[in-house]
């Protein structure tokens, strides 16, 4: 199923695209930058295009003559040969050639250019960026220098130049579909939902998008919950390109918004019959098939996708939620302890561990995972819920109770945390706090049996045996209905 994508979080130094189309960053394990030359590949090289640049560049110092023109044609090749090296990883050698151009021509922005690129190559990142911004000072539309140096302040840590530098080439050259890409899932990885999705409609208006770009924005319309918006990108990516499986997953997690089950099953099925060889599609079809209750089918999709990347922590974190759909805590535990080995401060896995744990009776270090989740984001119900259900085991009503109106606070909809608000009230005895909000949870959640139970025993107290009969009736009518997943908690979505 499903052709591969390109993996988006791979930097790449662009040599002049006259002369390379790319060399790839990549992090060592010590968190210096390496280069990776796997699949570079030599463009043509357009040496008309080049000399004009280069002669430009002469003129302006030197009187026109064959010995003016033998001089440029000499650069040129010192050019070529020196990127040729570059690609060979003869790096010492492409500096010499390099250093020798520059003696003669000392801002000329291509061989600034490949020198920056070498220094990004050694790890010596804050030379390699003093050398493309030289190279872009000596020619300020130079597009593959102002590239680099996006590629550069993303490997660096500092996502606003990164996002600057990536302006600046749209500006120069609003077709390049790479930094229109780079720049949107930029933003919208900050959050900036809502600017990733005009740079995308603004590039829209001018040209068709390439499929990857209208699954990008699909993809984002879908985060808004615009149904219709991201319904008309993933059937134009699939007018373009009809095997395109992330575009028919896409359209079923349309189907799923719209309630529309049947067709998203479809879909689905339509999705089932393609060759999948990247693991972000298999996350992806995983994720459908979660959202449509195929629990099985979810899992054992994303077992394969972990086989083709075992390192990614989403993963881990959704295939923790199949095992607790089947259920089978042990194995969730286990998914959710791996993702936090592979991203130790990620708060929704600390969240889901604590869950896992919770549901084990393993109070202690779910309350420590809980709390450790807590520190790191406060936005969260289902954090407040679990560490309520916690101090509700431990006897600790007045605990629960602030810890309910917490996760209440933050989503006042929140049927469970108004459920265990009840049941802490009625175990204090304060009948009156606990009718309000059992009454509205069962309100919220008609299908919460431990809600309608907790009636049964107030409405019991309070001598009104009718409606504790009521509710009793609903708890045989739910018992066997199966348990939900960390309660109320949110669907996992593509990346």
């Amino acid at each position: 199923m499903m052709a591969s994508r390109p993996q988006t979080n791979s930097l790449s130094y662009q040599i002049p695209s006259i002369l390379l189309n790319a060399v790839n960053i990549v992090p060592r394990n010590n968190g210096a930058p390496a280069l990776s030359l796997k699949g570079l590949r030599c463009a043509v090289i357009e040496k008309t295009c080049l000399r004009i640049r280069m002669l430009a560049l002469f003129f302006v110092v030197v009187i026109t003559s064959a010995h003016a023109v033998a001089q440029v044609d000499n650069l040129v090749k010192q050019l070529e040969h020196a990127a040729a090296l570059i690609t060979d990883n003869r790096d010492a050698n492409a500096e010499k050639e390099l250093t020798s151009i520059l003696r003669v021509a000392p801002n000329e922005p291509a061989a600034l250019n490949l020198l920056g690129t070498i220094r990004a190559k050694q790890g010596r990142l804050p030379e390699a960026e003093k050398f493309f911004l030289r190279a872009v000072r000596g020619d300020y539309k130079y597009v593959a220098a102002h590239m680099n140096l996006a590629h550069l302040y993303m490997l660096m840590g500092q996502p606003n130049n990164t996002i600057s530098e990536l302006k600046k080439v749209l500006l120069l050259d609003p077709g390049n579909a790479e930094a229109l890409e780079r720049l949107a899932r930029l933003l919208m990885a900050r959050g900036a939902i809502d600017e990733g999705i005009k740079a995308l409609e603004d590039s829209e208006q001018s040209q068709p998008l390439s499929v990857k770009l209208l699954l990008l924005l699909g993809d984002a319309y879908l985060k808004q919950g615009k149904a219709a918006k991201a319904e008309a990108r993933f059937q134009l990516a699939l007018d373009q390109q009809s095997e395109e499986t992330d575009a028919v997953l896409g359209l079923a997690q349309v189907s799923l918004l719209k309630r529309d089950a049947n067709t998203a099953s479809q879909f689905l099925q339509r999705a089932r019959k393609m060759v999948a060889t990247s693991p972000d599609t298999l996350y992806r079809f995983a994720l459908v098939a979660l959202g449509a209750g195929l629990y099985e089918e979810a899992n054992g999709t994303l077992l394969a996708a972990i086989r083709l990347n075992p390192n990614d922590p989403a993963y881990f974190l959704a295939l923790g939620t199949t095992w607790i759909k089947k259920p089978d805590l042990l194995e969730a535990e286990q998914a959710f302890r791996r993702a936090l080995h592979l991203q130790p401060d990620n708060p929704t896995a600390q969240m889901y561990l604590g869950y896992a744990l919770l549901e084990q009776k393993k109070y202690p270090e779910a309350r420590h995972w809980l709390e450790k989740s807590l520190q790191k984001d406060k936005s969260v119900p289902e954090t407040f819920f679990y560490l309520g259900q916690i101090a509700q085991e431990q006897n600790d009503d007045l605990g629960a109770i602030g810890f309910f109106k917490q996760a209440i606070a933050l989503d006042r909809s929140y049927s469970f945390a108004h459920a265990g608000l009840g049941a802490s009230y009625l175990r204090l005895k304060n009948y009156a706090l606990a009718q309000q909000a059992l009454e509205l949870s069962v309100r919220l959640n008609p299908n919460d049996a431990k809600a309608h139970y907790n009636l049964a025993v107030l409405f019991a107290r309070l001598k009104n045996p009718e409606r504790a009969q009521e509710h009793m009736q609903v708890v045989e009518k739910l018992k066997n209905a199966k348990p939900n997943e960390p309660a109320g908690a949110k669907p996992f979505e593509p990346r």
